[in-house]
Protein backbone atom coordinates (compact mmCIF):
# COMPACT_ATOMS: atom_id res chain seq x y z
CA UNK A 1 0.00 0.00 0.00
CA UNK A 2 1.35 3.42 -0.94
CA UNK A 3 2.38 5.53 2.01
CA UNK A 4 0.35 8.71 2.34
CA UNK A 5 2.08 12.05 1.82
CA UNK A 6 1.05 13.07 5.34
CA UNK A 7 2.64 10.01 6.93
CA UNK A 8 5.76 10.51 4.83
CA UNK A 9 6.10 14.14 5.96
CA UNK A 10 5.54 13.33 9.63
CA UNK A 11 8.10 10.52 9.53
CA UNK A 12 10.96 12.14 7.66
CA UNK A 13 14.15 12.95 9.59
CA UNK A 14 15.03 16.65 9.91
CA UNK A 15 17.81 18.55 11.70
CA UNK A 16 17.19 19.79 15.22
CA UNK A 17 14.85 22.78 15.20
CA UNK A 18 16.13 26.19 16.31
CA UNK A 19 15.37 27.09 19.90
CA UNK A 20 12.18 29.07 20.48
CA UNK A 21 12.70 32.78 20.97
CA UNK A 22 9.51 33.47 22.89
CA UNK A 23 5.79 34.10 22.20
CA UNK A 24 6.42 35.92 18.91
CA UNK A 25 8.21 32.86 17.59
CA UNK A 26 5.29 30.64 18.52
CA UNK A 27 2.58 32.77 16.88
CA UNK A 28 4.11 34.11 13.67
CA UNK A 29 5.09 32.67 10.35
CA UNK A 30 7.11 34.80 7.96
CA UNK A 31 6.84 35.88 5.24
CA UNK A 32 3.23 36.87 4.64
CA UNK A 33 2.18 35.75 1.20
CA UNK A 34 0.20 38.15 -0.96
CA UNK A 35 -1.72 38.17 -4.23
CA UNK A 36 0.85 40.07 -6.28
CA UNK A 37 4.10 38.90 -7.81
CA UNK A 38 6.51 38.01 -5.06
CA UNK A 39 10.02 36.67 -4.61
CA UNK A 40 11.03 34.70 -1.53
CA UNK A 41 14.31 33.22 -0.34
CA UNK A 42 13.57 29.72 0.95
CA UNK A 43 16.88 28.57 2.35
CA UNK A 44 19.14 28.18 -0.67
CA UNK A 45 16.38 28.73 -3.22
CA UNK A 46 15.09 31.93 -4.80
CA UNK A 47 11.41 31.31 -5.55
CA UNK A 48 9.30 33.71 -7.58
CA UNK A 49 5.50 33.46 -7.49
CA UNK A 50 3.24 34.93 -10.16
CA UNK A 51 -0.16 36.50 -9.46
CA UNK A 52 -1.79 33.25 -10.61
CA UNK A 53 -0.60 31.36 -7.50
CA UNK A 54 -2.95 31.81 -4.53
CA UNK A 55 -1.37 32.92 -1.21
CA UNK A 56 -2.35 29.75 0.68
CA UNK A 57 -0.88 27.63 -2.09
CA UNK A 58 2.34 29.66 -1.98
CA UNK A 59 2.67 28.77 1.69
CA UNK A 60 2.20 25.04 1.03
CA UNK A 61 4.66 25.08 -1.87
CA UNK A 62 7.23 26.97 0.21
CA UNK A 63 6.80 24.54 3.09
CA UNK A 64 7.45 21.62 0.74
CA UNK A 65 10.57 23.23 -0.70
CA UNK A 66 11.88 23.95 2.79
CA UNK A 67 11.13 20.40 3.96
CA UNK A 68 13.10 18.99 1.01
CA UNK A 69 16.11 21.17 1.85
CA UNK A 70 16.02 20.36 5.56
CA UNK A 71 15.72 16.62 4.91
CA UNK A 72 18.62 16.77 2.44
CA UNK A 73 20.70 18.69 5.00
CA UNK A 74 20.02 15.98 7.58
CA UNK A 75 20.69 13.07 5.22
CA UNK A 76 23.99 14.40 3.88
CA UNK A 77 25.41 16.27 6.88
CA UNK A 78 28.70 14.37 6.67
CA UNK A 79 28.88 14.04 2.88
CA UNK A 80 31.11 16.18 0.69
CA UNK A 81 29.18 15.26 -2.46
CA UNK A 82 26.74 18.07 -3.22
CA UNK A 83 24.89 15.88 -5.74
CA UNK A 84 24.00 13.36 -3.01
CA UNK A 85 22.19 16.29 -1.37
CA UNK A 86 20.10 16.72 -4.49
CA UNK A 87 19.13 13.04 -4.51
CA UNK A 88 17.33 13.50 -1.19
CA UNK A 89 15.94 16.91 -2.20
CA UNK A 90 14.29 15.45 -5.32
CA UNK A 91 13.07 12.33 -3.49
CA UNK A 92 11.24 14.44 -0.90
CA UNK A 93 9.57 16.65 -3.51
CA UNK A 94 8.36 13.55 -5.35
CA UNK A 95 6.95 12.00 -2.19
CA UNK A 96 4.85 15.07 -1.38
CA UNK A 97 3.29 15.13 -4.84
CA UNK A 98 5.62 16.81 -7.32
CA UNK A 99 6.31 15.11 -10.64
CA UNK A 100 9.90 15.62 -11.80
CA UNK A 101 11.20 14.17 -15.05
CA UNK A 102 14.56 14.20 -16.83
CA UNK A 103 16.41 15.64 -13.84
CA UNK A 104 20.08 15.26 -14.73
CA UNK A 105 23.07 17.46 -13.94
CA UNK A 106 25.26 18.65 -16.79
CA UNK A 107 28.34 20.82 -16.79
CA UNK A 108 27.35 24.49 -17.09
CA UNK A 109 29.25 26.43 -19.72
CA UNK A 110 29.75 30.15 -19.09
CA UNK A 111 30.54 32.40 -22.04
CA UNK A 112 32.49 35.01 -20.09
CA UNK A 113 34.77 33.45 -17.52
CA UNK A 114 35.19 36.65 -15.48
CA UNK A 115 31.50 36.96 -14.58
CA UNK A 116 30.20 36.76 -11.03
CA UNK A 117 27.75 33.89 -10.57
CA UNK A 118 24.72 36.18 -10.31
CA UNK A 119 25.59 37.72 -13.69
CA UNK A 120 26.14 34.32 -15.30
CA UNK A 121 22.71 33.17 -14.08
CA UNK A 122 20.74 35.78 -16.03
CA UNK A 123 21.05 34.24 -19.53
CA UNK A 124 20.42 30.76 -18.08
CA UNK A 125 17.17 31.88 -16.45
CA UNK A 126 16.18 33.76 -19.60
CA UNK A 127 16.68 30.60 -21.67
CA UNK A 128 14.47 28.61 -19.27
CA UNK A 129 11.63 31.13 -19.00
CA UNK A 130 11.81 32.75 -22.42
CA UNK A 131 12.78 36.41 -22.98
CA UNK A 132 9.28 37.85 -22.49
CA UNK A 133 8.71 36.24 -19.09
CA UNK A 134 12.31 36.83 -18.00
CA UNK A 135 12.04 40.54 -18.83
CA UNK A 136 9.32 40.89 -16.18
CA UNK A 137 10.89 38.51 -13.66
CA UNK A 138 11.57 39.82 -10.16
CA UNK A 139 14.45 37.38 -9.70
CA UNK A 140 16.13 38.53 -12.93
CA UNK A 141 15.78 42.16 -11.78
CA UNK A 142 17.31 41.24 -8.43
CA UNK A 143 20.28 39.53 -10.07
CA UNK A 144 20.81 42.48 -12.41
CA UNK A 145 21.02 44.88 -9.49
CA UNK A 146 22.72 42.64 -6.95
CA UNK A 147 26.15 44.25 -7.26
CA UNK A 148 24.73 47.51 -5.88
CA UNK A 149 22.77 45.90 -3.03
CA UNK A 150 23.72 45.81 0.62
CA UNK A 151 25.14 42.31 1.01
CA UNK A 152 24.00 42.17 4.64
CA UNK A 153 20.31 42.15 3.69
CA UNK A 154 18.57 39.32 5.59
CA UNK A 155 17.63 37.35 2.47
CA UNK A 156 21.18 37.52 1.07
CA UNK A 157 22.64 36.38 4.40
CA UNK A 158 20.12 33.51 4.55
CA UNK A 159 20.72 32.44 0.94
CA UNK A 160 24.49 32.52 1.39
CA UNK A 161 24.42 30.42 4.56
CA UNK A 162 21.92 27.87 3.22
CA UNK A 163 23.82 27.47 -0.06
CA UNK A 164 27.05 26.41 1.63
CA UNK A 165 28.18 22.78 1.41
CA UNK A 166 31.17 20.93 2.82
CA UNK A 167 32.93 20.83 -0.56
CA UNK A 168 31.29 23.57 -2.60
CA UNK A 169 27.78 25.00 -2.74
CA UNK A 170 24.28 24.31 -4.00
CA UNK A 171 21.35 26.58 -4.78
CA UNK A 172 18.14 26.71 -6.79
CA UNK A 173 16.03 29.23 -8.69
CA UNK A 174 12.32 28.48 -9.11
CA UNK A 175 9.60 30.28 -11.07
CA UNK A 176 6.17 29.25 -9.75
CA UNK A 177 3.11 29.83 -11.94
CA UNK A 178 -0.36 28.28 -12.24
CA UNK A 179 -2.58 27.42 -15.19
CA UNK A 180 -6.17 28.57 -15.72
CA UNK A 181 -7.44 25.84 -13.36
CA UNK A 182 -5.08 26.92 -10.56
CA UNK A 183 -2.77 23.94 -11.03
CA UNK A 184 0.73 25.07 -9.96
CA UNK A 185 3.88 24.37 -11.91
CA UNK A 186 7.52 25.24 -11.29
CA UNK A 187 10.27 26.01 -13.76
CA UNK A 188 13.29 24.96 -11.70
CA UNK A 189 17.02 25.47 -12.06
CA UNK A 190 19.32 23.61 -9.67
CA UNK A 191 23.03 24.32 -9.41
CA UNK A 192 25.75 22.29 -7.77
CA UNK A 193 29.30 23.53 -7.37
CA UNK A 194 31.94 20.95 -6.48
CA UNK A 195 35.05 22.56 -5.01
CA UNK A 196 37.92 21.94 -2.62
CA UNK A 197 36.35 24.10 0.07
CA UNK A 198 33.08 25.50 1.34
CA UNK A 199 32.03 28.37 -0.91
CA UNK A 200 30.63 31.48 0.75
CA UNK A 201 28.76 34.29 -1.00
CA UNK A 202 28.02 31.96 -3.91
CA UNK A 203 26.21 34.63 -5.94
CA UNK A 204 29.45 36.60 -6.06
CA UNK A 205 31.66 33.62 -6.92
CA UNK A 206 33.78 34.20 -10.03
CA UNK A 207 32.80 31.63 -12.65
CA UNK A 208 36.48 31.22 -13.52
CA UNK A 209 37.51 30.22 -9.99
CA UNK A 210 40.03 27.38 -10.07
CA UNK A 211 38.87 23.87 -9.15
CA UNK A 212 35.21 24.86 -8.93
CA UNK A 213 33.08 22.81 -11.30
CA UNK A 214 29.58 24.16 -11.89
CA UNK A 215 26.81 21.78 -12.93
CA UNK A 216 23.18 22.59 -13.67
CA UNK A 217 19.94 20.64 -13.85
CA UNK A 218 16.66 22.07 -15.05
CA UNK A 219 13.15 20.70 -14.85
CA UNK A 220 9.51 21.66 -15.06
CA UNK A 221 7.54 20.39 -12.09
CA UNK A 222 3.83 19.69 -11.88
CA UNK A 223 2.03 18.60 -8.74
CA UNK A 224 -0.78 16.37 -7.60
CA UNK A 225 -2.82 18.97 -5.72
CA UNK A 226 -4.74 16.24 -3.91
CA UNK A 227 -1.52 14.73 -2.54
CA UNK A 228 -0.01 18.13 -1.69
CA UNK A 229 -3.20 19.28 0.05
CA UNK A 230 -3.40 16.03 2.02
CA UNK A 231 0.01 16.84 3.50
CA UNK A 232 -0.48 20.60 3.92
CA UNK A 233 -1.06 20.61 7.69
CA UNK A 234 1.75 18.11 8.27
CA UNK A 235 4.14 20.21 6.17
CA UNK A 236 3.32 23.31 8.20
CA UNK A 237 3.73 21.38 11.45
CA UNK A 238 7.19 20.08 10.51
CA UNK A 239 8.70 23.29 9.10
CA UNK A 240 7.11 26.02 11.24
CA UNK A 241 9.96 25.88 13.81
CA UNK A 242 12.39 26.65 10.97
CA UNK A 243 10.45 29.25 8.97
CA UNK A 244 11.63 32.42 10.70
CA UNK A 245 15.25 31.40 10.18
CA UNK A 246 14.93 29.93 6.69
CA UNK A 247 12.34 32.00 4.78
CA UNK A 248 12.68 35.70 3.94
CA UNK A 249 10.85 38.02 1.58
CA UNK A 250 13.11 39.37 -1.16
CA UNK A 251 12.92 43.07 -1.95
CA UNK A 252 14.49 44.76 -4.95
Amino acid sequence: MERSARDYVLGIALPDAPESTGPAFESTRAPMFANQKQAVAIGGQLAEFTEAVAPDLRAAISDGILLAQLAANKATAASGDVFKWYETYVEVLQNIGWQIQDFEFRRQQVDKQSLDMHEALIPVITALLGPQVAAASIVVSILQGLQQMDKTRPWITLFDKASQHVDGAKFQVGYVDADETGQPQIALLCFGIQAQRTITQVLFLKSSEDRAEVKKAEARLTVSLARLNSARDALAERVTPFVNDFVKNVEI
